[in-house]
């Protein structure tokens, strides 16, 4: 019986991670009979948004394994990654995603679930290269798949106390970051005014009183928002 071939791309922009999931699907092409595996490397997220739109209309990719390795705000960005895996899906809503990343942050996995739709969310930082290949063969075998550290960050964020909407978390979310509050109007697209205003209603929500910035931020992540 002819083996059936999946082509697979790739996306990192560091080499060590790149060599250790190439290595992964190495491992799980020995083992699967009746598949294999046309394997397709980028080294940035430009490199293989470029490549993508160069394809012609009957192209298909696979499977697509990207490592994003910073956070997604209330719009991605071409730094981390997301404004590709975002394209990526909208273009192959039929492919497989796995995201590889290292957050720590509760809202960053929510932003990256309900943005890119991937089939599996697998942590950088809590797995060794020995443990991808089993993971990636429940990502591809039984999909969804979701580590432990996922699983636990997004029953943190849905489980939260005060009841958050998109614009307050995402307020918060650059706010950790360390912008500030006069550079949020260019990347939330609202006023300073109606800005400071959330602002208010956020500090009284988790009873901050001191008007400190930090202590908000401290208080949103001790309640699983951030």
């Amino acid at each position: 019986m002819e083996s059936e071939v999946r082509n697979i791309w790739l996306v990192s922009d560091m080499a060590f991670y790149m060599d250790a999931y190439r290595t992964a699907f190495e491992k799980i092409e020995e083992s699967w009979m009746y598949c294999s595996f046309e394997i397709t490397e980028h080294n940035s997220a430009d490199a293989a948004m470029s490549c993508m739109e160069s394809l012609d209309s009957n192209s298909s990719i696979d499977i697509l394994f990207l490592q994003i390795s910073n956070g997604i705000g209330i719009k991605p960005t071409k730094d981390d990654g997301s404004v590709f895996g975002c394209t990526f899906r909208n273009r192959f809503s039929e492919s497989t995603i796995i995201l590889g990343t290292n957050f720590s942050q509760n809202y960053n996995i929510w932003n990256l679930i309900r943005q890119i739709k991937p089939q599996a969310l697998i942590s950088e930082d809590s797995n060794t290269p020995s443990e991808l290949p089993s993971q990636i063969t429940q990502a591809l075998k039984n999909p969804p798949y979701m580590c432990d550290t996922f699983k636990q960050a997004i029953m943190t964020h849905l489980q939260r106390e005060v009841d958050l909407d998109r614009l307050e978390l995402s307020m918060l979310y650059e706010l950790s970051k360390g912008i500030r509050m006069a550079e949020l109007p260019n990347i939330l697209n609202m006023s300073i005014s109606t800005l400071e205003k959330r602002k208010k209603r956020l500090k009284v929500q988790f009873d901050v009183v001191d008007g400190d910035d930090w202590a908000l931020i401290q208080k949103a992540r001790e309640s699983g928002s951030l």
